[in-house]
């Protein structure tokens, strides 16, 4: 496990004094990347990519990899033989539907851990064209399968966020009465506020028991994944699920690394995640999938560190007045650029990267043929135009 260095955390006391007295909570992470992640529009990844992201994930702390669903692909039942011997420290979870040859497909691989899904909401079912008790035997009679094949079972309820809560009960019962040892509850369409999760969880501990192990799978059309998922663990959950940046279709899922720091820096969890690998992983997983983030995006965002307003250059030197946390903890570098925004200390600054000799009774001149620049172009200015600004100006 790491250990973040707080004195990079400059989150201040508010936090401390609202959360005190409450217990620290802890919670593993469970990525979903490989196969959830997957769904996004236009994303495909072919077997040696799996391997390649799984060992990404691996290196990022997640304790459990989702490697795939091998009863509809053939790539990912490949996909899951390299994942499976590449000797990760994750478990390695298998999925599959409340359907025996599906189960049995993940025994095969020689899997030990398997999530078990099946439908649970009204609308759900009408779409599918099963009745309640026909799900109830599948459930019932997949998860005991899945035990007798020796498969450690998680029940995975498709739209649990909207199911009728005495049905909830009674299917929640009933994968725990054939055998499910951990119980996941899915917000597939991202529609619960931290407040319902917090309910529904509570709700779930007490009809299964105060020590059952609870999972929360969010998606984020709200923009609520990471609230919910934070929501999730001060309520109880011990497993969050989601993938990196967050890939899913329609919003996304949860953003494991995004619900990580917040949890790490905010609430005070030792998490054991490595921070310091995220961006790379981020990145990598971009070129595998060919997809873009915004620059803003929290944790990967390229322009976290980057400033062009003056105001904020004059405070340069002092990270911990502009910055929550310090950019080393992501092990990446601060940058300040030059545009319309930008002010005599931005001038200053940049003159000092890049070795200029200028005086200062030249910075306002410069800084004026900055922002013409910078206007004219609709874009920052690189760094080779400055110098030659300044070579113009002398």
């Amino acid at each position: 496990m790491t250990t973040l260095d707080r004195s990079k955390v400059w989150t201040g006391t508010l936090n401390e004094v609202a959360l005190a007295g409450r217990p620290k909570a802890k919670v593993g992470f469970y990525d979903t990347t490989l196969r959830d992640g997957e769904q996004s529009t236009g994303v495909m990844f072919d077997p040696q990519q799996k391997l390649e992201i799984a060992c990404l994930v691996d290196g990022l702390g997640a304790g459990r990899i989702e490697a795939g669903f091998p009863r509809v692909s053939e790539d990912d039942r490949e996909a899951i033989k390299l994942i499976r011997s590449a000797g990760l420290k994750a478990e390695i979870w298998g999925f599959a539907r409340a359907m025996p040859d599906d189960v049995a497909a993940v025994a095969e691989l020689d899997l030990k851990h398997s999530v078990i899904e099946a439908p649970i909401s009204n609308r759900k079912l009408k779409a599918l064209g099963v009745s309640r008790d026909e799900v109830l035997a599948r459930i019932r009679t997949s998860v005991e399968f899945g035990v007798k094949q020796g498969l450690h079972v998680a029940f995975f309820g498709v739209d649990s966020t909207r199911a009728d809560l005495d049905f909830f009960e009674q299917v929640y019962k009933t994968a725990r009465d054939a055998g499910a040892a951990e119980f996941v509850i899915v917000d597939t369409l991202a529609i619960a506020t931290p407040e319902a999760v917090t309910y529904l969880i509570g709700k779930a501990r007490q009809w299964l028991g105060h020590d059952a192990i609870i999972h929360f799978h969010g998606h984020n059309d709200f923009g609520m994944a990471t609230a919910d998922a934070v929501a999730a663990v001060a309520a109880g959950a011990s497993w969050i699920h989601g993938t990196i940046d967050g890939i899913g279709e329609r919003a996304g899922n949860a953003n494991l690394p995004e619900i990580a720091l917040a949890l790490e820096l905010l609430y005070g969890v030792d998490t054991g995640f490595h921070f310091e690998r995220v961006r790379q992983a981020s990145k990598r997983l971009r070129e595998i999938a060919g997809y873009q983030l915004e620059p803003w995006k929290p944790v990967v965002g390229e322009t976290l560190f980057i400033r062009e307003t003056g105001a904020v250059a004059a405070q340069f030197h002092i990270p911990d007045a502009i910055e929550p946390y310090s950019s080393s903890l992501l092990d990446t570098p601060r940058n300040i650029v030059l545009g319309k925004k930008s002010g005599l200390a931005s001038i200053k600054i940049k003159c000092e990267q890049l070795g200029l000799n200028v005086a200062e009774e030249h910075y306002p001149l410069l800084l004026s043929e900055v922002k013409k620049l910078a206007i004219s172009k609709h874009r920052l200015v690189k760094d080779e135009e400055f110098k030659e600004l300044q070579a113009l100006i002398g």
